[in-house]
């Protein structure tokens, strides 16, 4: 009886950690995925066998893979090594990300950084893991999930003009990009034949009391800390929502309503409750095309190619 298993990026913290520990605890094998520093990847395996404990099973056995996202050539590295590993993936969950109120803040390889974190890096973890995940025995499929800003965010009207965000950046923009952009994104690759039956979530947590923000300057990580004791849930009572389509697909159907398919399988837009939401009335034909060959070029730049 092989173990599910589940590739959680973003999981050393914050909403990312939690959804390990949940997947671990219903059962999964855990490819944890993150930065790393010294002692890291002990306490992450120590800490989803602390997790596995309600579940016990010899055959799950969890793993930490260092990976720098801010680098689409650590990306391609991590998550071609994972492929080889495992020919088999039931669930990729991806959480890596920023709070930050900087401009336009190239990377090594000169991508914009959130950018980069929200979706350049998520578009190439889903493209190189997909042959892996093609093969999962999930009875309602597997799962390819964007934690995010699923029916939350506006389009990015400048898709065509300013693609990268190297003119028009603002806040607002690197973040309607970056969720816009993982609608069209993941809508394309639930359209390909050899997907059929992966479901692709482009989620959104809500506010949650993490650590979002740490990047923030001192006099806005005050109010945000303060808002999110009062206000925010906790990072396990968002995973808990998180997990539910993938637990639901372990047995049966997603639970899920598509706006775009009636077919098992196919795009899924999910709310911080876990019920399904919905796109952006810019969600068009030409944006889907336009915003696939943008991530392809970019993608490209570090020999990852969308099939």
């Amino acid at each position: 009886n092989t173990p599910k298993r589940a590739v959680v990026v973003g999981a050393t913290n914050g909403i990312g950690k939690a959804i390990s520990c949940r997947l671990a605890a219903d059962g999964f094998s855990v490819v944890a995925v993150g930065r790393d520093k010294e002692g890291r990847a002990e306490e992450i395996i120590n800490n989803l066998a602390e997790c596995s404990k309600s579940k016990p099973d010899t055959t799950t056995q969890h793993e930490f893979r260092p990976c720098d996202a801010f680098s689409l050539a650590q990306v391609k590295e991590c998550a071609s090594g994972i492929a080889r590993d495992h020919s088999q993936i039931d669930a990729l969950v991806m959480t890596q990300g920023m709070a930050t109120i900087q401009g336009f803040t190239p990377t090594s390889e000169g991508n914009d950084e959130k950018l980069t974190l929200h979706f350049w890096s998520r578009a190439a973890f889903a493209a190189l893991l997909l042959p892996s995940l093609r093969t999962s025995s999930m009875p309602g499929g597997s799962i390819v999930m964007s934690v995010l800003s699923g029916g939350v965010h506006s389009p990015y009207t400048k898709y065509k003009e300013d693609p990268e965000l190297r003119k028009n950046y603002s806040i607002k923009n690197a973040a309607d990009g970056a969720g816009f952009y993982t609608d069209l994104f993941l809508d394309k690759l639930s359209r390909q034949p050899s997907n059929q039956g992966i479901n692709f979530i482009h989620s959104a947590p809500g506010f949650v009391a993490s650590n979002w923000g740490t990047e923030m300057p001192f006099y806005l990580k005050g109010p945000v800390r303060f808002m999110q004791k009062f206000g925010g849930k906790s990072p396990s009572k968002c995973a808990s929502f998180m997990v539910q389509p993938i637990l639901q697909c372990t047995s049966g159907n997603i639970g899920l309503v598509s706006p775009t398919s009636d077919d098992q399988g196919g795009l899924f837009i999910m709310n911080e409750d876990a019920s399904s939401g919905k796109l952006t009335k810019l969600h068009t034909e030409e944006a889907i095309d336009s915003v696939w060959d943008t991530t392809s070029k970019v993608l490209g730049t570090a020999d990852i190619a969308l099939d």
